[in-house]
């Protein structure tokens, strides 16, 4: 079976598994279809007469892999997650990755089942959260008045030490975290945000299907409550409107001045991942 055909085979997983849990799975599928190729995921499948019913995927950022899987339903409870983790297991262990997140939405029973199993810790959770016109007209106080100082270009290629050092300030990364961070995602748009003339911030954009995300948004702390931010977000969102795209985006939820900043644009919540660290 060709890596096509697999890939194939996992979306349709994906959506069997999400219509009947009601849930949103996290598997970065711009990860997946890098394959081999650097930032890419590795995965583990298991198949039944030829049918998908198990997946794992390992996405590796630097010293870090995050993982993320699935059952289909009346398939579980059978053991395929195990063999598969088992196997996932041998990987991380020879890859030598210092710390292990296992994700799963927050709704997810089967996926709480499992990782109850296991010896984790709980790390963080995050928000998935959606651009709504409807939310956004409920809020008042017009656009920020830093937004005419504030423009939005793409990244140079020699601006990647600056784009580095944003991102460990922004994420409480090491620096050599966020270089690894930023050649995973080389292959989005990277955009700066200039204030005064000046680079200040920077956020990444992905878009797959008329559906835009944006990742690693932050702004240099010595400028922030200029409203840089919001200005930042509403010219996005703009810009995507115009290309009749929607527009997503995740928060911490320990970080809740960025989550007031997103309602306060327009977003809402829809669904919220939680992530363990493995401890075993």
């Amino acid at each position: 079976m060709t890596t096509k055909n697999t890939l194939k085979d996992i979306e349709e997983l994906q959506q069997k598994c999400e219509q009947y849990d009601g849930i949103s799975l996290k598997l970065n599928w711009e990860s997946l279809r890098l394959g081999s190729a650097p930032g890419g995921a590795e995965w583990l499948v298991s198949y039944e007469d030829g049918l998908l019913v198990g997946f794992i995927g390992l996405y590796a950022f630097g010293s870090e892999v995050e993982i993320c899987g699935m059952v289909r339903p009346g398939y579980r409870r059978r053991g395929i997650f195990t063999k598969l983790w088992n196997q996932a297991l041998d990987i991380i262990k020879a890859k030598a990755f210092k710390k292990i997140l296992l994700n799963a939405p927050g709704a997810s029973t089967s996926g709480t089942g499992f990782l109850a199993t296991l010896p984790l810790t709980f790390n963080h959770a995050e928000y998935q959260m959606k651009w709504d016109s409807a939310a956004a007209k409920r809020y008042s106080g017009g656009e920020s008045s830093a937004r005419a100082s504030v423009n939005m270009r793409p990244a140079h290629a020699d601006e990647t030490a600056f784009l580095n050092q944003l991102d460990a300030d922004g994420f409480g990364l090491s620096l050599e975290e966020a270089t690894e961070l930023n050649k995973h995602d080389a292959a989005e748009e990277h955009i700066i945000l200039e204030f005064d003339g000046r680079p200040v911030g920077k956020m990444r954009l992905n878009t797959e299907n008329n559906e835009t995300w944006i990742y690693g948004f932050t702004v240099d702390k010595t400028v922030r409550g200029l409203g840089i931010g919001r200005s930042a977000l509403l010219q996005t969102i703009e810009r995507e409107q115009r290309n009749y795209n929607g527009i997503n985006l995740e928060v911490a939820l320990d970080n809740p001045n960025a989550l007031k900043l997103y309602e306060s644009c327009g977003f809402v919540i829809l669904n919220k991942q939680d992530y363990y660290q493995f401890i075993g």
